[in-house]
């Protein structure tokens, strides 16, 4: 189980990755953001944010998985996940 710091952690980097590939305002973000449905974003865009993910924490995000990093929550989630794998 990770902290709450270390969760903070990781949202605050997803956020600044998303204002980073899609020109949007952090405060435009909430956990519940959709990145498709709020943001505007395309298949094209996802794939862009998994692999700054991967190279940001180090992590390995398999194919299949990246269709459902659908909100901040989500990701932050998914990180998460991912992480603590390895």
């Amino acid at each position: 189980m990770m902290t709450r710091e270390a969760v903070q952690s990781i949202e605050d980097t997803v956020k600044n990755i998303i204002c980073s590939e899609l020109r949007v305002e952090p405060d435009a973000l909430t956990n519940s953001t959709h990145l498709m449905k709020d943001l505007g974003a395309d298949s094209l865009d996802a794939l862009n944010i998994a692999l700054r993910l991967e190279e940001t924490f180090k992590i390995k995000i398999p194919d299949e998985a990246i269709p459902n990093f659908l909100t901040i929550e989500d990701i932050v989630h998914g990180v998460g996940d991912h992480m603590a794998r390895c």
